[in-house]
């Protein structure tokens, strides 16, 4: 053994002592913060982090003990870091990560497996391709299909458009993009999707050259769903203008609603169009082991692509998602071979021939020790016991006076604002009150780190938004919160009343 021992995994005594030091430090850190953690967020000035950061981040010449090291890790990164685990932390679609994830991140991350050739990882390139075809099972995919795992929904989007992109320019044009390029017609390429969908939409179509004026944006129901009546007119109009549509994104659980695209109705009209239809489930994805509401993803087969992110509702650590394919050649539209990693005569699977990625994290080992441990039947009571707990809580806020709800929640997400009760005679000036209050009640509850919430707009209008992905949520326990939300606004319109008062007598 060389002097280096103690810092790389190996068979020596150096070696297991220095590992079980640095992990029992981390485990004893991580348990002991969150064995008396009270509030999802510890507020600090953007200046002081930043000063405190500088100083944390510089590097040294000489190591550090571990004791010095985590207790800067302890007063900095655990105390200034927001907690997504707390059930006071509901703004975004960032999840709580269950505890056998972290375990078998423990397991990744010490492995250090690279997902691109067989001969890198043997094992795991077969587990993954074991969770891949366990999803496609419960998507109901036909056997031909086939996928494989990304970072996350961006990526898997990207796939899903590059792929439909492709497809259609070797179906109908007999052009190779990989070799031979885009053809001159690219530039009349047209995507369609909801008005609410995620912006990778767009992002992609920027990336893949075509432009995000490919995009061409739907119109949502009162339920924040894509109007296949609207679909239709659209590309129809698009059509008697000489572009050519190519593909539909169906949004399966909008960033802001958790609306859910009607699948079935646009899986007809794209099949009648011969129109590639991609279903971003990033979100929604997860109703797939409900057992109460699987039935609002009964269509998800419909789609010739799919997104799903293990990192949303299926309570991974960050990043995990995955991408399938109903036809499995489509993967030949991003293939290249080398000698050294993926030769064409090689028989193995090889994870990079169905990746955009080379090399690639191990992270179905997260997924699939998750649903080891908890099964699917416990999985599916958390996934329902989120959505019964988000509708009481709508129900709730619906009966209220001074909010405005704005969806009844088809997953997890409520979108609400406090209403006022101080009404000015002008529209434009009622709208910035209402609209600065409601920042101010996020932001204020931001920096006392009790509730943290996400703010949206709708129609230029802000409201505030709870996604309750964390099944340690309750009921109670939101509606004390919600209250207190509700008190903040009453104080701040006093607060504007006094103006008003003192704006009146001078």
């Amino acid at each position: 053994m060389t002097s280096f021992d103690q810092w790389f995994l190996s068979s020596s005594v150096n070696s297991i002592n220095n590992y079980y030091q640095y992990m029992s430090e981390v485990v004893k850190l991580v348990g002991t913060h969150y064995q008396s953690l009270e509030k999802p967020y510890e507020y600090i000035e953007m200046e002081d982090i930043q000063k405190k950061t500088a100083e944390f981040v510089k590097l040294e010449n000489e190591g550090k003990l571990p004791n010095a090291i985590f207790e800067s890790i302890q007063h900095l990164v655990m105390k200034y870091s927001l907690h997504i685990s707390h059930s006071g932390a509901m703004a975004h679609l960032h999840c709580p990560p269950m505890i056998p994830a972290l375990a078998a991140e423990v397991i990744i991350t010490a492995l250090n497996q690279s997902m691109d050739s067989w001969d890198q990882s043997p094992v795991a390139t077969y587990i993954e391709d074991g969770v891949i075809q366990e999803m496609i099972k419960k998507i109901n995919y036909p056997k031909t299909a086939s996928g494989v795992f990304t970072s996350g929904g961006t990526q898997s989007n990207y796939m899903a458009l590059l792929l439909a992109r492709n497809e259609y320019c070797a179906k109908h044009f007999s052009i190779n993009v990989s070799k031979q390029g885009l053809p001159a017609e690219a530039q009349k390429f047209r995507i369609f999707c909801s008005e609410k969908a995620h912006f990778t939409v767009q992002q992609s179509a920027a990336q893949l050259g075509l432009g995000m004026q490919s995009v061409v944006t739907i119109k949502t129901n009162e339920r924040f769903e894509m109007c296949p009546e609207h679909l239709y007119e659209e590309i129809e109009r698009v059509k008697k203008q000489g572009d050519i549509p190519f593909a539909v994104v169906a949004t399966i659980g909008t960033t802001d609603f958790g609306s859910i695209d009607p699948l079935h109705e646009l899986s007809k009209l794209t099949e009648r169009e011969n129109i590639w239809l991609h279903a971003d489930a990033a979100y929604g994805g997860a109703l797939l082991f409900s057992h109460e509401y699987s039935h609002l993803v009964s269509y998800l087969h419909k789609a010739d692509s799919i997104t799903l992110d293990f990192h949303k509702w299926f309570y991974q650590p960050v990043s995990c998602g995955a991408f399938f394919v109903k036809n499995a050649s489509m993967f030949e539209h991003i293939q290249l071979h080398a000698d050294y990693l993926n030769p064409e005569e090689d028989s193995q699977l090889h994870l990079v021939d169905r990746s955009i990625q080379t090399t690639k994290r191990f992270d179905a080992l997260k997924i699939w020790l998750t649903f080891q441990a908890v099964g699917k039947q416990e999985f599916g009571d958390m996934i329902d016991y989120t959505i019964r707990t988000a509708r009481q809580t709508a129900d709730y806020l619906q009966e209220r006076k001074d909010i405005e709800l704005l969806n009844t929640p088809e997953m997890n997400a409520i979108v609400f604002r406090y209403q006022p009760n101080i009404r000015y005679k002008d529209k434009q000036k009622q709208r910035l009150f209402e609209n600065t209050i409601n920042q101010s009640i996020q932001q204020l509850f931001y920096d006392q780190g009790r509730l943290i919430m996400a703010k949206t707009k709708n129609h230029g209008q802000v409201y505030l938004k709870l996604t309750m992905l964390n099944p340690l949520i309750t009921f109670d326990e939101t509606v004390k919160r919600l209250d207190e939300v509700i008190s903040l606004g009453k104080d701040l319109e006093k607060k504007e009343e006094r103006l008003r008062e003192h704006a009146t007598i001078s």
